[in-house]
């Protein structure tokens, strides 16, 4: 009976995300074009199979930060109530079912950072315990924690550079040597 409620629960919630309710539609309207812009750009990325993209948007009281590496999304939602964060939540989208159900099966063993851990075809979801994200936000603003999150992709990806620098060079140096 709990599967098929958590079925049409996540069933209800795509529903909403897609927004079929036509009057609802206009209000939602303006909300969803953060929305519309996070979804443009991860079909994007995807679509060029850009091998690791990272943002950070603030989305009314959240702070989402998006992670697309190796065909997997992974999303990242703080809910802040005013400048406190009380909630986080991550949901991978996998490129197959094997790898959600691997990774769900990694979740589980590790639930005592987790709350609500949720596999739904190749969709792992899960809540971060509060302990877990008071770690992650502690003392920062929405701003803040965007900022900590751009510094990290901007470090990460000065990271990506100088590794490709150093394989270039080493690859320079193996042609040369022969």
């Amino acid at each position: 009976m709990k599967k098929v409620m958590l079925v049409v629960s996540l069933a209800a919630l795509m529903a909403a995300m897609t927004g079929c309710n036509d009057n609802v539609k206009q209000e939602r309207q303006a909300m969803n074009e953060p929305m519309k812009q996070e979804r443009e750009f991860m079909r994007e990325a995807i679509r060029h199979h850009s091998p690791d993209v990272q943002r950070v948007d603030i989305i009314d009281s959240t702070v989402v930060y998006t992670h697309i590496f190796d065909g997997i999304v992974d999303i990242k939602t703080y809910t802040f109530d005013g400048d406190v964060c009380i909630g986080a939540e991550r949901v991978y989208t996998f490129p197959n079912q094997m790898s959600a159900l691997r990774h769900y099966r990694d979740a589980i063993e590790r639930a005592e950072l987790y709350d609500n851990i949720e596999l739904f075809n190749n969709q792992v979801k899960y809540k971060l315990k509060e302990g877990q994200h008071k770690l992650e936000t502690k003392g920062l603003t929405k701003e803040q924690m965007k900022a900590k999150f751009d510094k990290q992709i901007d470090e990460a990806k000065a990271d990506m550079k100088r590794q490709e620098a150093k394989m270039k060079e080493d690859h320079h140096h193996r042609h040369h040597d022969k």
